[in-house]
């Protein structure tokens, strides 16, 4: 559901003034506007509008996760459950009529039907389970640095590889690639946390260069781009009627970091026989 105006619903906690617009006959220098609710380009706006939703969902019984306080809930005999992203919402529930009435009192909003796209994840609604991938967000990654036509790899890293602090010569030598490696490792962050748990490892070890990264580096992470190009297609499955048993895994190495002497801990939680986190 999309939540049509959802700013100016916002009212204001703080005083903002406005200057006098043109047409209105009054003096600039005399006269100013206070403004009661959000508008469009306010920095404050984006905050006014969730802690305005966050009351009105508390009023009708709606808790915000502990874990992530734009995910709601409401245990009833019909549990629903709501993720909010700005004015996007995304609902989940047997029976969901009854929310809509509700915050169609509220609020002026449009349904846009069963989700397909949320966050540059798709959703794919089949008959027994449900998929979410990153197929678009994938392709999109590989055309910003050039990769759409790469020969693919089978693995994140390549194996028995370990990253060192780049030399001052590496160092340079990245710098005349006038590449921004900050901005390619986020890309790479999101599709991990998202639906691409695979890369986890790669992109984690790639995270310890932000701040002086060299040609190796790089060179890593053109390697994970080339293992994205064989695996677009990957996706994460739920399947409807797998009994929601949580399963945890976890491991650690001993000071395997050769730069700092540092442990690496990975962990799996697990719903079913699907990845959650």
């Amino acid at each position: 559901m999309d939540v049509k105006s959802e700013f100016l619903n916002a009212p204001l906690t703080e005083d903002v003034y406005l200057s006098i617009p043109q047409g209105i006959p009054l003096d600039k220098k005399q006269v100013c506007l206070n403004l009661h609710k959000a508008i469009y380009g306010l920095k404050q706006a984006p905050l006014a509008w969730y802690n305005r939703s966050t009351v009105w969902l508390k009023s009708i019984n709606f808790k915000p996760s502990i874990s992530d306080p734009c995910v709601f809930y409401r245990c009833s005999t019909n549990p629903v459950w709501l993720f909010l992203h700005v004015n996007d919402l995304a609902i989940f529930g047997r029976e969901l009529s009854h929310f809509k009435s509700e915050i169609k009192k509220e609020f002026e909003v449009k349904d846009i039907g069963t989700a397909e796209l949320m966050l540059g994840i798709s959703i794919c609604h089949l008959s027994d389970s449900i998929l979410l991938s990153q197929a678009h967000y994938t392709e999109l990654l590989l055309d910003q640095y050039g990769m759409r036509n790469c020969q693919p790899v089978v693995t994140p890293l390549i194996p028995n590889q370990h990253l060192d602090k780049a030399t001052e010569e590496n160092v340079v030598a990245f710098k005349n690639l006038n590449v921004n490696y900050q901005s390619a490792i986020s890309g790479l962050s999101y599709l991990s946390t998202a639906t691409h748990p695979d890369i986890s490892f790669a992109v984690s070890s790639l995270w310890q260069f932000l701040e002086n990264p060299g040609i190796q580096h790089w060179n890593a992470f053109i390697h994970v781009l080339q293992y994205l190009k064989g695996t677009t297609s990957f996706c994460l499955m739920y399947q409807r009627h797998q009994e929601a048993r949580v399963v945890a895994y976890s491991d650690e190495d001993w000071g395997n970091c050769r730069i700092t002497r540092q442990s690496t801990t990975g962990f799996v939680i697990l719903i079913g026989d699907c990845l959650v986190t």
